[in-house]
């Protein structure tokens, strides 16, 4: 079986995927195939990298 990972494009959407994406990389998901559009694009990048909290850096936790 495999898993592929679908991402949406949005400025808001996108500050809600930058918590999930951490969370996948904290517990080892790796998908298979990743697609994804504006942001989702982006935060898909940082998942293939494993770069947790890349995007939104140390200022996450002030939001």
């Amino acid at each position: 079986m495999r898993v592929g990972l679908v991402l949406e494009g949005g400025g808001m959407r996108g500050l809600y995927t930058a918590g999930v994406i951490d969370i996948m990389i904290d517990h080892g998901f790796e998908p298979d195939v990743v697609c994804g559009t504006s942001a989702g694009v982006t935060f898909g990048v940082n998942l293939l990298s494993k770069q947790r909290g890349r995007v939104l850096g140390k200022h996450w936790k002030n939001i």
